[in-house]
């Protein structure tokens, strides 16, 4: 369960995405809009971010990128942020961008992905709202949960053996957090619930 209902944070990206459309109809280049979800691990940045593309009804397609598959592994969450940003950066000149999927199994990354600068692009995940990106985005949601639910749903993840690396992961975070004071840039927060 979200609170506040999801009705609600669909009519903020669509305002922020007419808006944003109707400012740079006009200009060369421009992108289409970018979304951002950030929030602490298991407050339900994916369940929100597959929600939102579930109820996506534009016939223009919504990017999806995980921010899962920008961490090369359990120590990565800075380098995952950077090359968001950079991504971002392209982005907000117009141009496509391109990013390379990390294998957690095999511990190495992989194929390279595009992300097409003339439609939507979500981004969700740790570190996705870092300093700067309130300037390459529409749309920034703070994700946020009570820390015993967070950690029950980490922890519950199917193959992820996140148990051992919790406080490795959210030290890092904090440390994110600290630096880049994430919630102060968001759009809209959601506190989520069961």
């Amino acid at each position: 369960m979200l609170s506040p209902d999801f009705s609600h944070i669909t009519a903020h990206i669509h305002e922020r995405a007419l808006a944003y459309d109707e400012a740079v109809k006009h200009t060369r280049h421009a992108p289409a809009p970018t979304f951002l979800i950030d929030g602490p691990s298991g407050s339900g940045k994916t369940t929100l971010a597959l929600e939102i593309q579930t109820h996506w009804n534009s016939a223009v397609k919504l990017q999806v990128v995980h921010m899962d598959s920008l961490y090369p592994g359990w120590e990565g969450l800075a380098q995952g942020s950077a090359t968001a940003a950079a991504m971002l950066a392209e982005r907000a000149e117009g141009k496509d961008t391109h990013w390379q999927r990390y294998d957690w199994n095999a511990e190495a990354f992989q194929e390279w992905h595009s992300v097409d600068a003339r439609e939507p692009l979500l981004i969700e995940g740790c570190g996705s709202l870092f300093s700067g990106s309130e300037n390459l985005s529409q749309v920034r949601i703070w994700l946020d949960a009570e820390t015993e639910l967070r950690k029950n749903r980490a922890l519950s993840r199917q193959g992820e053996n996140f148990a051992e690396h919790w406080n490795q992961w959210d030290a890092q975070y904090v440390n994110f957090v600290d630096v880049h004071n994430p919630r102060t840039l968001a759009t809209l927060e959601v506190f989520a619930s069961e």
